[in-house]
């Protein structure tokens, strides 16, 4: 997947080297590390087991040179050859924009090429790449030796595509770089066509030649109606009467109900006559009742008198216990805490001490 990181102003690409064991992927990421100036590359991290096959990856981040503007930085990868490293095969090859397919090109090993090829297909289809469309680039190695294949029977057997393909003999870089460029060149190829596609319709058909389409009319606003002159002041109201007070009649429905029967008139009885019995005069007092107020005078006290009198003792509601007897008795069981810890404290030591010494001796 390509990423781009405009605060870097940099695009990076992923390439990955694909192949059966000691096909030449690792050497010919060695010879592109060798050959690259020192300060446009990473550091190359090779993980190989004791017959020098590749375990896990190569990585090697190179830049080189810049398109529109922008760095173009590329992440070489190879994967592990063994049949039996194919979770580390699939888990390189995930977010690849790239893949170099380096084949043995001798007879004996066709077989190995075929099985490692389907073996790309189906790892790149569970990373949710197309294999029919993935940019790849095949490299026929090993031409230097005996018993190579033909070229055309190399292009039968793997090439189904008919991708570009290059033979080379990685040790001495033969086709080395040669290959590597014509990566790059798809990867960026189908950078560009994925960016046209996202550019929208407009602009594809600028890149056609056909014209924009012109802009919408511009349609101009109807006049505003003018306003209406402002209407002459109205007389004030006149003062409403008072209301004339309304009266209210409320009629009482008397409810339906069984007729009495008519009383007979009976003359009242007469009431009998009280009798009232003679006040009796009251005799006025014989003797007028003083109501004069007569006042006590009362004689002052000495002070010389009150001060044989005895003196009534003050008793408080609740008494208090601060006397120094309590806090001498607490300050004395706080100084027995303080040597028990002390005494503590030196025992813990000793014992430290003699595990230090029984560890050295």
């Amino acid at each position: 997947m390509v990423m781009i990181n405009r605060a870097t102003k940099e695009v990076t690409i992923k390439v990955v080297y694909y192949g059966p064991g000691l096909c030449g992927k690792t050497t010919n990421l060695e010879y592109i590390y060798d050959k690259a100036v020192p300060e446009k590359k990473g550091k190359l991290l090779t993980v190989a087991t004791e017959t020098d096959r590749t375990l896990f990856f190569d990585f090697l981040p190179m830049e080189l040179g810049t398109i529109r503007g922008m760095k173009l930085r590329v992440q070489l990868y190879t994967v592990p050859g063994q049949v039996f490293y194919d979770a580390t095969r699939r888990l390189v090859l995930r977010g690849s924009d790239g893949v170099v397919f380096v084949a043995d090109s001798q007879a004996m090993m066709m077989e190995a090429n075929v099985e490692s090829l389907n073996n790309l297909k189906k790892n790149l289809q569970l990373n949710s790449l197309d294999p029919e469309t993935v940019p790849l680039v095949f490299q026929y190695n090993k031409q230097d030796l005996n018993g190579v294949a033909p070229h055309e029977e190399l292009e039968a057997q793997l090439n189904w595509r008919k991708v570009p393909s290059f033979p080379s003999v990685a040790t001495v870089g033969k086709g080395v770089n040669e290959t590597l460029k014509k990566i790059i060149e798809l990867v960026i190829r189908r950078l560009h066509e994925q960016d046209d596609l996202l550019k929208g319709p407009q602009k594809a058909m600028a890149a056609a030649g056909a014209p924009p389409p012109a802009p919408p009319p511009v349609v101009a606003a109807p006049p505003l109606p003018a306003r209406p002159a402002a209407a002459p002041p109205s007389p004030p109201p006149a003062p409403a009467a008072p209301p004339e007070e309304a009266t209210i009649e409320m009629e009482m429905e008397a409810v339906p109900g069984p007729a009495p029967a008519p009383a007979k008139e009976e003359a009242p009885a007469p009431l009998p006559e009280a009798e009232l019995e003679p006040i009796a005069e009251v005799a006025p007092p014989a003797e007028e009742i003083p109501t004069e107020i007569h006042t006590v005078e009362t004689e002052e006290v000495a002070p010389a008198q009150l001060a044989g009198s005895a003196a009534v003792p003050l008793v408080p509601e609740r008494e208090f216990s601060t006397s120094l007897a309590i806090v001498a008795e607490a300050l004395e069981e706080l100084e027995k805490r303080a040597d028990a810890m002390a005494r503590e404290i030196h025992e813990l030591r000793a014992t430290v001490a003699e595990a230090i010494e029984k560890a050295r001796g």
